[in-house]
């Protein structure tokens, strides 16, 4: 009014409100999502840095984990590791290549938990001289084809001459045809190698079939000052010992409250530093492992 003309004043009416021109909009819609988007973004990635910086150590949220896979104490399930934190499993790879790693010749072993079938180790897949660990699959084919006192000569004692007579009587052919029908790809007879996965899983299955008569032949052996003496006495342990020049091996199953398989084998090592290092490694296994499922 004051100030305006009429037709100005004619131009506000209802009846004239579609010849008026609206103000253009600063943003339009795609430009308001564009730059909803841009700051969405923006938050995320700063999200995502301060979680960096922090190394994902969340209160309480260690690891992540499935029920796909399980070690009990050392695997609840298929375990993705979050930050540094360290597992029992890492705590005892770690240990073990330490004590080792200034010790002539290469050391490897095997841990599996009997209850679930996880395992881990140290160059666990790496092809090595099986000394008398070769007769372990060899008592399990005899079984029912000759005397137990055969079979039991060969655990209790590692008789080498009932092992080359019973490798002759069945031929190495047949033995080498059972040993691959085992799923060991690596056990060869002829060459006398295996690899501590191997005879753990060979071990899995002994025990898994209830095989006692042969833990029975395994058990109080005259070889107790490897991985028996790194053992509680208390505890039975089932085992394999086999030696040969610079090869000092030992495997077998740890009857604790929560059994497991325990491989330690070696090749072109000091033999003296093998007979103080082998029980050793069995005892820090054990503690560790033990440990982390409470149980002794």
């Amino acid at each position: 009014m004051f100030g305006k003309n009429k037709e100005e004043i004619r131009d506000l009416k209802p009846e004239h409100r579609r010849r008026r021109k609206e103000s253009i909009l600063p943003w339009g819609k795609k430009e308001r999502i564009f730059i909803l988007v841009i700051f969405l973004g923006t938050v995320l990635a700063s999200g995502l840095l301060a979680l960096s910086a922090e190394n994902y150590k969340f209160s309480g949220l260690a690891k992540i984990n499935f029920p796909k896979l399980s070690l009990n104490g050392l695997f609840k399930g298929e375990t993705i590791v979050i930050g540094n934190k360290e597992t029992p499993a890492d705590k005892i790879i770690k240990a073990f290549k330490n004590q080792t790693k200034d010790l002539t010749g290469t050391y490897a072993f095997e841990v599996i938990d009997l209850s679930t079938g996880a395992s881990f180790g140290v160059n666990e897949n790496q092809v090595i001289q099986a000394a008398s660990l070769i007769k372990l699959p060899l008592m399990l084919y005899a079984q029912g084809k000759v005397s137990d006192a055969k079979i039991e000569a060969m655990g209790k004692r590692s008789d080498n001459a009932i092992f080359a007579e019973l490798v002759a009587k069945f031929g190495q052919k047949t033995i080498q045809s059972y040993v691959d029908s085992l799923g060991m790809e690596e056990t060869l007879l002829a060459e006398n190698t295996t690899t501590a996965k191997e005879i753990g899983n060979l071990f899995s299955k002994i025990y898994k079939d209830k095989e006692d008569k042969i833990l029975g032949y395994l058990t109080d052996t005259i070889f107790e000052k490897w991985l028996r003496a790194g053992i509680p006495e208390e505890i039975r342990v089932a085992h394999k010992y086999g030696r040969e020049v610079g090869v000092v091996n030992d495997a077998g199953i740890i009857f604790s409250d929560q059994p497991f398989v325990l491989v330690i084998m070696s090749q072109g090592v000091n033999e003296e530093e093998a007979d103080k290092v082998v029980p050793e490694l069995a005892r820090m296994i054990y503690l560790e492992y033990a440990e982390s499922q409470n149980i002794r």
